[in-house]
């Protein structure tokens, strides 16, 4: 059996919460490949080519990985869903630095108006190119090359677990009104209007992505992203009416089309894991960041779907690589080694120390010998 296949029966199987030969092993690699590849950042982001030349050799030097979270890494596709821009290396910050999302009020409550008057797709194709410096197009390099890279990943051997990112109406408008406006000005002023134009950009953004599940290239696994509309920022009820309903339909649609939802959940969604009990059980994956308690996690919803992460930032950039080990073997002993994938919490950091990083797939590796 070609080892590609063998990791995708690996990955399937921990999904469907069966036992695996050694507990799968997931990178969050992103702008880390960078400086671990000693590339300029700027470099990095200008020539997709060795943006995934960078994130192969990373990979590599990452010992026994299973699947990849993406084959590019690019801030390019940030503000479609954040509706903010983004400090670019090399363009506004310096040449070697991780790009940042420069969050500042772009959107204004007459902008839901126009919303509702005129539809989210003729709205939002305008905002992106007057106030976000049109990212459709600074992203065509990316989405040119993505075909290339992904079939260099596969010949490598290695799963692409997620390839589509799916997010709800709350997520975006967050970030082009800015928290505090958002939350504060709109939540608790015009909650009946937000509903409405909730409704209208869902409907929308549904279009979109039942249209990429439906192509050819329709992916394996998508990322639905929760990273402020959370059970942690929102009492039940905001929680229930203005962030789970979307999501809850996005990862319904996922699973209609047979897409692997990988649950990216940000932020501390204790309060909320009862909310997936009724998701269809073996067809989802929960990613989590290590502020969700993932033993909890595992006690409430491990035996409906698949655990995965959750190896902190922190440690990947400032412990010791024995800490990293035992951290991570803890993790395959106590949430594994059934219905679980070993991965970093979110991506892997910028300033996270290879021989940390080494750490995870070395714990796995180790634990199926045993």
């Amino acid at each position: 059996m070609k080892i590609y296949e063998e990791r995708l029966n690996r990955i399937k199987a921990a999904i469907a919460l069966e036992p695996v030969d050694k507990v799968p092993v997931i990178s969050g690699l992103a702008a880390g490949a960078a400086p671990m590849t000693h590339t300029k950042v700027s470099d990095y982001l200008k020539d997709m080519e060795l943006n995934c030349t960078c994130n192969l050799k990373a990979t590599e030097m990452l010992g026994n990985v299973d699947g990849v979270q993406a084959t590019l890494a690019t801030p390019e596709g940030l503000p479609s869903l954040w509706l903010s821009n983004i400090g670019v290396p090399g363009e506004d910050i310096e040449d070697d630095q991780l790009w940042q999302v420069i969050e500042k009020e772009l959107m204004t409550q007459e902008d839901y108006d126009i919303i509702l008057r005129d539809g989210y797709g003729p709205w939002l194709e305008t905002f992106m190119k007057e106030k976000l410096r049109d990212p459709m197009k600074r992203m065509r390099p990316m989405v040119e090359y993505t075909p290339t890279a992904n079939q260099r990943f596969r010949d490598a051997g290695y799963v692409i677990v997620k390839d589509a990112y799916l997010t709800t109406p709350f997520e975006m408008l967050c970030g082009g009104r800015s928290m505090e406006a958002f939350l504060v000005d709109d939540l608790m002023e015009i909650p009946e209007k937000l509903d409405e134009v909730f409704a209208v950009v869902h409907k929308y953004n549904m279009e979109q992505y039942i249209a990429n599940f439906e192509s050819p290239n329709k992916p394996f696994g998508a990322w639905v992203g929760g990273w402020r509309g959370t059970p942690e920022t929102l009492n039940p009820a905001m929680f229930q009416r203005f962030s789970w309903k979307y999501y809850r339909e996005l990862v319904d649609l996922c699973i209609q089309y047979d897409v692997v939802p990988i649950l990216h959940l940000d932020a501390c969604w204790d309060r909320g894991l009862a909310n997936f009990r009724d998701i269809p059980a073996k067809k989802a994956v929960m990613a989590l960041d290590g502020k969700t308690d993932i033993h909890l996690a595992k006690e409430v919803v491990g035996d409906i779907m698949c655990v995965m992460g959750d190896v902190p930032a922190s440690m990947l950039a400032f412990s010791k690589p024995q800490e990293v080990y035992d951290y991570t073997m803890n993790l395959i002993k106590t949430v594994g080694p059934t219905g679980y994938m070993v991965c970093s919490g979110c991506d892997i950091p910028f300033n996270g120390r290879v021989e940390n990083m080494q750490m995870m797939a070395k714990a796995a590796d180790d634990a199926a010998k045993r």
